[in-house]
């Protein structure tokens, strides 16, 4: 054989492992360790200068399939498998971003991207649609990290894209936190805002007064219901929603001055108190620790 035939043999066994490493559908070859890297950790906020985009897809680690490849501003960033992900950050503003599936090996997705005008110091949690979609699905960071749990990294192939940038995180915001027990904001079970005792109207009112004596800006307040666990879990899970949604109503009917206010429900999960024993009349004394509403304030970051 020539040595220009040697040469174009070698380049085509290049291409081939190159194809292999981004598409893997060979149902023979099973897909390396090296293509994944650390597991999923939440990932903390960037800088007002970035924009933060957590690309994930649905599925388990290691099983072969179709790769879909992610693209932004018309060049490739990387090929995700099933259960893998992609952490980026971007400049804020509009950018073409989107996920295909096998379009390999005319890469036709990355020609006619829809736009995104991405916010500064936001992440946003993309979910690669397995319909076909061009459109990546948007998902909340609680949705998205429970679909992320020991989810690996993608870490098979270098991103092309020019647009990503390396992160700049921000240390978190430690929130200042206020608990309140049900007991003073309602009789046993109960939930409604007419349900809420004088005694748990006064606290909230006491929260609030002292949040507007200090001064700070509000960027967000969470809101977190817990229960007993006297009951189905269901019921609790609903008790603790509706306690903490009457709660987050009596701080906007405040006036407070707050970027948002989210509400959510723990239901039985977080127990303070575990060892309850006796007739019912003693479990509800004895559970009272874990009847509460935890406020959760974050200031605005300068």
């Amino acid at each position: 054989m020539s040595l220009n035939g040697t040469m174009k043999r070698a380049a085509t066994t290049v291409v081939a492992v190159t194809a292999s490493l981004l598409v893997y559908t060979s149902a023979q070859a099973a897909i390396p360790a090296s293509a994944f890297a650390d597991p999923y950790q939440a990932v903390p906020a960037v800088a007002a200068n970035q924009s933060q985009v957590v690309y994930y897809r649905d599925g388990t680690a290691g099983h072969l399939a179709t790769t879909a490849h992610v693209y932004i501003d018309n060049e490739f960033h990387t090929s995700l498998l099933p259960g893998g992900y992609t952490v980026f950050c971007v400049a804020p503003g509009a950018h073409g971003l989107n996920a295909v599936l096998d379009d390999a090996p005319r890469y036709e997705g990355k020609k006619a991207q829809p736009r995104t005008t991405l916010e500064g110091g936001k992440t946003y949690f993309l979910k690669v649609s397995e319909a076909g979609a061009v459109l990546p699905t948007a998902v909340t960071r609680a949705d998205a990290e429970r679909a992320l749990v020991s989810s690996p990294r993608q870490a098979h192939v270098l991103s092309r894209a020019s647009a990503v940038k390396a992160c700049n995180h921000v240390a978190p915001v430690e929130p200042q936190v206020y608990t309140l027990s049900s007991d003073v904001l309602f009789a046993f079970g109960k939930a409604s805002y007419e349900d809420v005792r004088e005694d748990g109207r006064r606290a909230v009112a006491a929260i609030v007064s002292e949040l507007e004596k200090d001064g700070v800006a509000l960027d967000r307040i969470d809101v977190v219901g817990h229960t007993d666990p006297i009951g189905s879990d269901a019921a609790n899970e609903t008790l603790g929603l509706l306690r903490a949604q009457t709660v987050r109503q009596m701080l906007i009917e405040s006036g407070l001055s707050v970027g948002s206010i989210t509400v959510q429900s723990k239901g039985r999960r977080e127990l303070l108190v575990d060892d309850c024993l006796g007739d019912r009349a003693q479990l509800i004394a004895c559970n009272s620790p874990n009847r509460r509403v935890v406020i959760q304030v974050y200031a605005r970051r300068e």
